[in-house]
């Protein structure tokens, strides 16, 4: 009987891989504001680059860059004086008018719950009262910080100052960038680095490209439908629509709520058509305009982006929750161009995926098996093709020597040729580290 064999197994590796990965998380969760900067500012210059690209026929790339931005900038000024005045009017409406719609919404509540007596321990007056208190004593203490509200709006206005001079700098001379990104990476992995950070550079410019028009599309479509469904500050709920588009499929569910719970308040009929054009257009969201828009910015399952948004959202917050499809756009390319293209390999087809769902994915299985050496055999064929090619090359080149030596009709191109024999020169054996 043979003694046991003991297995020692080192940790260490798996556990300086997850204390690296804490580090990792704690360092980004603190570098929130710069990373949102320099990320975007990525997006924006992949964006612009064919801005850029049009105006450099008439002049240099640097100039095009800054004239690129200047117009970006000047529309977003133009824009924000013809829309913040009103949205900054209803806002106020909205915030004065807030007790006399909760006062409403109790009493909706409690016409309702008369109504359905079972309802009635749900709807207890002093639970309205204690949240009507403490929201009004939050709105106070709110309009109370006024300093810190300033502050923050100053950082925020730095941010987006810094952002915008790195996107001038990033679009003026983007080679020495690209080139020292690619230069970090060893030589046998610098082709497959190319193909990623190209990748990803396209996936991202459509991706901003693709959100800044749904954003617009999505605000100016909710705007004016609310309008005319009769509902008060109809601008602030299309804004809200508009910027509920930065965290991708929870956001537009998260902002069609309020216009839903203010028009019912006043008028449940009402409501209820909100909440009927609200899901209408999330659904002509979801499966006309944002597919048409986003095309091949990323190819990604909504589960997927969904789970990101859980994930990215709870490590880093609201910035992570809006970073989800770049985050997504960069591990979907290295995963692609570094581990699924290692040793030819090819993703499984539909056809394995809808087997697995019916239950009989043995036949697809063996399907995929042929596949994999058919395409096994055509790459061998063609590795020996290449090779026997670059032989026949070879005897080409040896073939064409001979001929210059000897000359075109068997007579020796030089007139001394002919007198020296033809020394075939054998490479001598390697010495042996034995031999004398």
């Amino acid at each position: 009987m043979s003694a046991p064999t003991i297995r020692v197994i080192n940790l260490l590796p798996a556990a300086f891989a997850v204390l690296a990965a804490i580090l990792a998380i704690n360092f980004f969760g603190q570098v929130t504001t710069p990373l949102l900067a320099i990320i975007l500012a990525v997006i924006l210059a992949s964006a612009l680059n064919p801005v850029a690209r049009f105006f450099e026929r008439w002049m240099s790339r640097a100039l095009a860059a800054s004239l690129t931005v200047l117009l970006l900038l000047g529309g977003l000024v133009g824009l924000g004086w013809l829309a913040i005045p009103p949205i900054a009017g209803q806002l106020t409406g909205l915030v004065g008018n807030l007790p006399s719609t909760l006062e409403g919404a109790q009493a909706q509540l409690e016409t309702l719950a008369q109504r359905y007596p079972q309802l009635e321990q749900f709807v207890q007056p002093e639970q309205f009262q204690n949240f009507q208190a403490q929201l009004t004593e939050w709105l106070s203490s709110s309009v109370g910080s006024i300093l810190q509200w300033a502050a923050g709006a100053v950082g925020l206005l730095f941010t987006g100052v810094v952002t915008l001079v790195m996107v001038i700098f990033v679009l003026s001379n983007p080679t020495p960038l690209i080139g020292g990104v690619l230069n970090a990476f060893p030589p046998q992995y610098r082709l497959q680095a190319t193909r990623t950070l190209a990748q990803i550079l396209v996936q991202m410019g459509a991706w901003g490209r693709a959100t800044v028009t749904i954003m617009l599309a999505t605000g100016a479509i909710m705007a004016a439908g609310l309008y005319f469904l009769g509902v008060e500050n109809w601008l602030v709920f299309g804004v809200l629509a508009a910027l509920g588009e930065l965290i991708p499929n929870i956001g537009p569910i998260l902002a069609g709520i309020p216009p839903v719970l203010f028009a019912a308040i006043d008028d449940p009929q009402k409501g209820l058509y909100v909440a009927i054009f609200a899901v209408a257009f999330q659904q002509l969201e979801s499966y006309v305009l944002a597919p048409f828009l986003l095309g091949s910015a990323g190819k990604m399952h909504p589960l997927s982006v969904t789970v990101g948004v859980l994930l990215f959202g709870s490590v880093f917050g609201i910035v992570g929750a809006f970073l989800t499809v770049p985050f997504l756009i960069v591990i979907k390319a290295v995963y692609e161009n570094f581990y699924l293209s290692q040793n030819g390999r090819t993703e499984l087809t539909d056809d394995v995926a809808q087997a697995l769902i019916r239950g009989d994915v043995g036949e697809e299985i063996e399907k995929e098996q042929e596949r994999e050496e058919i395409l096994k055999e055509e790459r061998e064929k063609a590795a020996k093709a290449r090779q026997e090619g670059q032989e026949a090359e070879q005897e080409k080149l040896s073939l064409q020597d001979v001929e210059r030596l000897l000359g075109s009709e068997g007579q020796p191109a030089d007139p001394t040729a002919a007198e020296r024999p033809l020394v075939i020169e054998e490479q001598a054996p390697p010495r042996r580290s034995g031999d004398a």
